[in-house]
């Protein structure tokens, strides 16, 4: 098991933030769209020294699956759709192995 997840900076260069309405749009058009499941959690970050709010989308995937390639790929879209639509510099993809789990 693994847990694939993507960081998105809520400022916008020189353009203010994105407010909770915008990433409600991103989150329904865009995440929603492409992933049957997912994690959203709420973060601070640091970038170049500016603090800022972020959200951490995040999957955990049997990489032995089948479908694991195509929910990965998906998971890179949303991050570089993020990345054009709000003029980010980056995001930050991370993978961290998981030790299995059921759902109860």
């Amino acid at each position: 098991m693994q847990t694939h997840s993507v960081t998105l900076g809520l400022n916008i260069p020189n353009e203010g933030k994105v407010t909770n309405q915008m990433w409600s749009q991103f989150l329904e058009t865009e995440i929603a769209t492409r992933l049957d499941f997912a994690t959203i959690t709420d973060a601070i970050g640091i970038y170049k020294g500016e603090i800022e709010n972020s959200k951490i989308v995040s999957v955990t995937i049997d990489e032995r699956s089948t479908h694991s390639d195509s929910i990965v790929q998906n998971l890179k879209r949303v991050a570089a759709e993020f990345k054009t639509r709000f003029r980010q510099e980056c995001t930050l993809y991370q993978i961290q192995e998981a030790r299995e789990f059921s759902l109860v």
